[in-house]
């Protein structure tokens, strides 16, 4: 018991699962920033959180069978509606899947796919953090480390990569499709009527 606490209170993971706090706030948010302060906001946050998924600290699951699922796919469409629409042309990019092997073919890929994946990782991690069972807590850990290595640190870094180059290219984004926020009313309900 007193090894998991270790675990689960050491700062590295306090520091961890506050940014990943941050991160689905900005996400229910989206409507709010304009498209540039959006990506702005999101290259920073990323950039921070691949940082602090690999200070994670390694431990075991207690019991991986009981690790429950919070997101529903009707809040995975709306994370990928509203940043899709957010992000309007720019959304879709080329990847290439296997950048290590010879021939490898780029695809089209989805900002918006990958913010819906990433939140979605991050929003279960969070959720079972707050239930505040040291063991519930140590197998969020356990599983978020896995999935940041074998999926959305992948998603991350491609993002990051496109993110950079709005940034930096001198690419025009928009400053003007900031919606205010409602506290009635989620990014699931704002985004609809947000232009690009």
């Amino acid at each position: 018991m007193e090894d998991i606490e270790s675990v689960v209170y050491n700062d590295r993971t306090v520091a961890f699962t506050a940014l990943a706090n941050q991160f689905c706030t900005f996400i229910d948010r989206v409507a709010t920033f304009s498209q540039k302060d959006f990506v702005d906001n999101a290259h920073k946050l990323l950039a921070l959180l691949y940082v602090k998924a690999l200070s994670l600290p390694q431990t075991e699951p207690t019991d991986p069978d009981m690790i429950e699922k919070t997101v529903t796919q009707e809040e995975w469409d709306e994370v990928f509606n509203a940043v899709a629409l957010k992000m309007g042309k720019f959304d879709k990019y080329k990847e290439i899947e296997q950048p290590i092997q010879s021939g490898a073919k780029a695809e089209m890929a989805s900002i918006a796919e990958g913010f819906a994946d990433i939140f979605q990782d991050l929003k279960d991690y969070t959720s079972l953090m707050s239930y505040g069972s040291p063991e519930m807590m140590n197998d969020a850990i356990w599983e978020c480390t896995n999935n940041f290595r074998q999926y959305w640190g992948q998603r991350l870094v491609n993002i990051l990569r496109v993110l950079h180059l709005l940034q930096y290219s001198g690419v025009e984004l928009c400053t003007t499709d900031a919606r205010q926020f409602d506290e009635n009313k989620s990014r699931r309900k704002t985004h609809n009527n947000e232009q690009d």
